[in-house]
Parts: structure tokens; C-alpha cells; sequence
């Protein structure tokens, strides 16, 4: 698997993760109004509560095992910054879905950005080079934003 895949899947479990928590939370006040109705002095929850429970447990498991402590992450807390934020989410539509992400707005996937098509330029180096917008796959990548030279420049 890729990084940019690893980094969707982490971010997908942990939207599931938070669901689950809601639901959990849900499932014990429901438990929990249940035992005050019948003046109960245990609380007794449901299998649904032991399922979600376990899938939150493998939840966290995976996410685990998938932290790289020493990996950038693109939030704005993070030792990136918010300069790197702000780049990883050029390639949102304006309903702020990513680049091939399913968008509940858009009725589809998302197109993405209008306005930063994949291999646009969209600035310049130091060095004059080329800065353009890359693919999903790669926006991740430092080099890949970077405009790789054509055959005809590379021998010149």
C-alpha cells in the first residue's frame, strides 16, 4: 500500500471510530434509562453495545498499528504546520470533499477542485521550475508537486 492510501484508510477508520463512540454513547444512556425504569439496581447492555465495543477495540488496533510516530501529518497542529494543510486540501470541491471522495453535494465522487486540475501549474520555484498540482495519489509527496522535465529538457 501507498502512503496517500494508508493516510485515506486512517482517516476513514477514524471517522468510523467516532461514529461508533456516538453509538456507544447512546447504547449505555439507553441501557442505563432501561435499568432506571424498572428500578433496577444493574445495568444490563445490549449484544449491539458488546459489538460495538469490540469493532471500536479493532478500530484502535488498526490505527495502531498504522502509526508512524515519525511521519508528517498534514494537520494544522502538527510540526508541518498549517502551510502543509492548506496544500493537502487544494484539490477539495467547494462542498470540502478531496479529489475522488464520495460527495453527498456533487451526487457523485468529487471532481475535486475546479480551479487546480491535475497538472496545471500552479507557481514557480526559486529556480524558476515549475510548481503543478499532482494527482490524488501523490499530493503527499513533496517531489511530486515539483513539474518533472520532459524528455527534450532533460537533454538539453
Amino acid at each position: 500500500m501507498t502512503d496517500p492510501t494508508i493516510t485515506d484508510l486512517r482517516r476513514e477508520l477514524e471517522k468510523a471510530r467516532l461514529a461508533l463512540i456516538d453509538a456507544q454513547a447512546h447504547l449505555s444512556a439507553h441501557a442505563q434509562m432501561n435499568a432506571a425504569l424498572h428500578c433496577a439496581t444493574e445495568v444490563f447492555h445490549s449484544p449491539l453495545h458488546a459489538k460495538v465495543t469490540a469493532a471500536i477495540a479493532g478500530i484502535e488496533h488498526a490505527l495502531a498499528r498504522t502509526d508512524r510516530p515519525n511521519t508528517p501529518t498534514l494537520d494544522s497542529r502538527s510540526p508541518d504546520g498549517p502551510w502543509a494543510a492548506l496544500v493537502a486540501d487544494l484539490d477539495r470541491c467547494q462542498h470540502g470533499r478531496h479529489l475522488g471522495d464520495p460527495c453527498g453535494s456533487c451526487g457523485t465522487d468529487s471532481h475535486g477542485n475546479p480551479h487546480m486540475v491535475v497538472g496545471d501549474v500552479i507557481g514557480y520555484d526559486v529556480h524558476a521550475r515549475h510548481i503543478v498540482m499532482p494527482d490524488r495519489d501523490h499530493k503527499h509527496d513533496p517531489t511530486a508537486w515539483r513539474a518533472q522535465p520532459s524528455d527534450s529538457e532533460a537533454q538539453s
